[in-house]
């Protein structure tokens, strides 16, 4: 949260002639037909929200910088739930301390997560984690088309009202030779060293080696990037019911592996098909945990600034879950764009298994269609669906959720927006408890000073 502020002040405090920034602020009010999202006994809420915020970029020789940055703040009128503050923020910056030399990183990123992943998104199973990682690049130029790259790398991971907050240092060598201008082949070497509050986990400590070749190619209509390599995870130390040897059975962690080696491979590939439309591919199969999941966010998502082109109703990757655990993640992501002017709409689909070390195993498979009519320059009209199956392996316990929307965009002026949207989220479970519908209805006004920055409910 310190680090959020930080960048946020720095952006704001940015010469005007450097970047650009927009700023906005509004008001909506939501109705929830079932806001606990409960199998029996619903519970009706109308949700007034107030939201600020603002986004800054700047792209200049010596800085690159991206800020979006909101905050809302949610009353409940029938008190279903305590009145809160939320926000998100994804901030990165590249300062080139030396032209092609030497570049120091700063990545924060604040998102709301879930605190566990077999219940319902709502209110009380959210909370606030924060992922920060800098540090600096050092280049050496080998020769014309030979380069290494040494870097390094202080992370960290805040989660609020939780013991499973996690310091890492991390360090990488790259190898990097260019066999011609649009393509690069690299050998990368990458060490990390986890450390998590003392006597809050399993384990004091974590350390993970990378080694992985790279493929990258980029030209004006194709971008491709493959990895492939090892990956291995060890622990270090133990609980003390660990060392006790009338444990009988041993605790499930104790006989947890020692270190745990796997294949680490990632395939990302981007062509566009024509001049209005683009596909996205990709495939991974490596060692995730929450903070790398928050981190790919940032790489990955720019959070939608246009109240007219709405997100898809499934996310592009696997959702935010709150563990200290190790996991092998398997994903394979698809995502079709076509953008004629007047329609927009984006196809996704994508299929994750995540092998946890200690925890418990899952598979989710998604798809969504997000679709968007620009009527006029003032007026657009959006539809979404989504559809969502996850299984729990050790649970035996099977979700389906299905997602359809609705809403319109009139700008009434330059700067004052109104937002109308409908959906209803439905969720049927093997587990005939953790089945519910939920109806939801948003109106919001919003102000904004420019094209930068939309007042939206991000939640």
């Amino acid at each position: 949260m310190v680090w959020c502020a930080a960048m946020l002040a720095w952006a704001c405090a940015a010469p005007i002639h450097a970047g650009q920034s927009d700023f906005g602020f509004g008001t909506s009010l939501t109705y929830n037909s079932n806001i606990a999202r409960l199998r029996t006994d619903p519970k009706a809420e109308w949700t007034q929200a107030l939201i600020t915020g603002l986004s800054y970029q700047e792209n200049t020789i010596d800085v690159t910088t991206r800020v979006l940055a909101q905050v809302e703040r949610r009353h409940y009128y029938r008190h279903t739930f305590s009145d809160e503050t939320s926000g998100i923020f994804d901030g990165s910056m590249v300062w080139n301390v030396l032209p092609r030399r030497l570049a120091w990183t700063v990545e924060d990123v604040l998102r709301e997560i879930q605190v566990d992943i077999t219940a319902p998104n709502t209110p009380s199973n959210l909370t606030k984690a924060n992922a920060l990682n800098s540090g600096p690049d050092f280049t050496l130029p080998l020769s014309s088309t030979n380069k290494a790259v040494i870097g390094a790398r202080y992370g960290r991971i805040d989660i609020k009202d939780s013991i499973l907050d996690t310091e890492r240092y991390t360090g990488y060598v790259r190898a990097l030779h260019m066999s011609s201008p649009q393509t690069t082949l690299s050998l990368n070497y990458e060490a990390a060293r986890v450390y998590f509050e003392p006597g809050a986990q399993t384990f004091e400590k974590v350390s993970r080696e990378d080694w992985f070749g790279r493929f990258d190619n980029s030209s004006g209509l194709n971008t491709t990037t493959i990895d492939l390599g090892t990956s291995r995870v060890t622990p270090y130390g133990a609980p003390a019911n660990c060392l006790v040897s009338s444990v009988t059975p041993a605790p499930p962690q104790c006989n947890a592996p020692r270190s745990q080696g796997t294949r680490l491979a990632r395939v990302a590939f981007s062509q566009a098909l024509s001049a209005q439309s683009n596909l996205r591919v990709s495939l991974s199969d490596q060692i995730s945990d929450t903070y790398t999941d928050l981190m790919a966010n940032l790489a990955g998502s720019a959070l939608p600034t246009d109240a007219r082109i709405p997100a898809s109703s499934t996310p592009s990757a696997g959702a935010s879950f709150v563990s200290v655990d190790t996991y092998r993640s398997k994903l394979g992501s698809l995502a079709y764009v076509n953008n004629s002017g007047h329609f927009v709409y984006t196809l996704k689909a994508y299929e994750r298994r995540v092998d946890f070390t200690l925890g418990e195993d899952f598979n989710e498979r998604t798809a969504g269609l997000a679709w968007t009519w620009m009527y006029s320059g003032a007026m657009s009209f959006n539809a979404s669906a989504g559809y969502v199956k996850r299984a729990f392996d050790g649970l035996d316990r099977q979700d389906t959720g299905r997602v359809f929307g609705a809403g319109m965009f009139f700008r009434l002026n330059r700067n004052v927006t109104i937002t109308m949207q409908g959906d209803r989220t439905e969720q049927h479970s093997t587990i005939d408890s953790n089945s519910f519908v939920d109806n939801r209805v948003m109106l919001l006004l919003g102000y904004s000073t420019g094209p930068l920055y939309q007042p939206l409910s991000r939640r």
